[in-house]
């Protein structure tokens, strides 16, 4: 068990408000979610403008509460700065204002102190959503399909681009650059209302991470039979060995992996709304993941306690 999951375990221990990604709160009927960012950790200034670093700050808790069934009304933001960095804390702010405007969510309050570097805090308060029409990661039930978006993996190589100046090819470059820097925030709760979708995980850390924890708390068996068919652009252009890894341990895709059972004219539904779902497995009896198109993959996904942007 990695840092995080301890901290996680400690404070969630008999508290029956938090859920998964957002806690709920019963009385008003509303998920909530917080996201933190810090300098050097999740950014630097180096790479990220105040474009990026607002926008990035914007889709951890957009992503968490979409993945969760809701959608956004209320925020919250706190921020601490040193004073040279005056300047840029306050256009990351005028950046995240627009977003929140942009998407209808009111900005309602938040605090700011000095720091002896960037920290950005922002948090998501739902629409009122019944509780029996939440989307957690315990319900995924046998027969069901597995999907998830397409694309995953640009943002793994945007970062290998910029931080391990891995070569690339001009168009595949400028894609995973900007997927890593700007991930792509994809509006997807209206249609997850529509259908009956059982279990979901926001994939930050990575698709691998997430597969292996909804098979977990749903106590289910997830066989993994397409992931070539999730991002044809990276197998066009890479083996298979380094397209798996891309796809699987790619982290902060900002995408949704979850389990339903759709139609084709619901995927066609879903494309008809510029968002391509692709079918990536099955659930099933047992426990575990297991993937017929890979053996022995090693997981190096992202882990904010190993990898900073400042010492790689």
């Amino acid at each position: 068990m990695d840092l995080e999951q301890r901290i996680l375990k400690l404070v969630s221990s008999k508290n029956s408000y938090i859920h998964d990604d957002c806690a709920y709160l019963s009385k008003s009927q509303q998920l909530v979610s917080t996201d933190t960012l810090v300098e050097n950790v999740h950014f630097d200034l180096n790479h990220f403008n105040a474009s990026e670093i607002a926008h990035r700050l914007f889709v951890c808790s957009f992503s968490d509460i979409q993945s969760s069934g809701g959608y956004p009304e209320y925020a919250l933001l706190n921020v601490s700065f040193p004073t040279k960095s005056f300047k840029i804390t306050q256009q990351i702010v005028k950046f995240f204002k627009k977003l929140l405007t942009k998407y209808n969510i009111k900005l309602i309050g938040g605090d700011t102190t000095s720091s002896s570097k960037i920290y950005l805090s922002s948090t998501f308060i739902s629409k009122p959503i019944k509780k029996n029409k939440i989307i957690n990661r315990k319900n995924a039930q046998v027969g069901d399909s597995i999907y998830t978006f397409k694309d995953i993996g640009l943002s793994k190589l945007g970062y290998l681009s910029l931080f391990k100046k891995q070569y690339l090819k001009k168009n595949l470059l400028l894609k995973s650059k900007d997927q890593f820097l700007k991930p792509k925030i994809i509006n997807y709760s209206n249609l997850f209302n529509r259908y009956k979708i059982n279990s979901c995980m926001d994939i930050s850390d990575s698709l691998y991470f997430s597969l292996n924890e909804l098979s977990v708390q749903s106590k289910k068996k997830f066989l993994i039979d397409n992931i070539k068919d999730i991002s044809p652009l990276l197998l066009r252009n890479f083996n298979s060995n380094k397209y798996f890894s891309l796809v699987l341990s790619s982290g902060e895709e900002f995408m949704p992996v979850f389990t339903g059972k759709l139609s084709n004219q619901d995927i066609k539904n879903f494309k008809k709304n510029r968002i391509n779902v692709i079918k990536i497995g099955s659930v099933q009896k047992g426990q575990g993941v297991i993937f017929k198109e890979l053996k022995n993959f090693k997981d190096k996904s992202f882990n904010h306690f190993k990898n900073t942007y400042s010492n790689i």
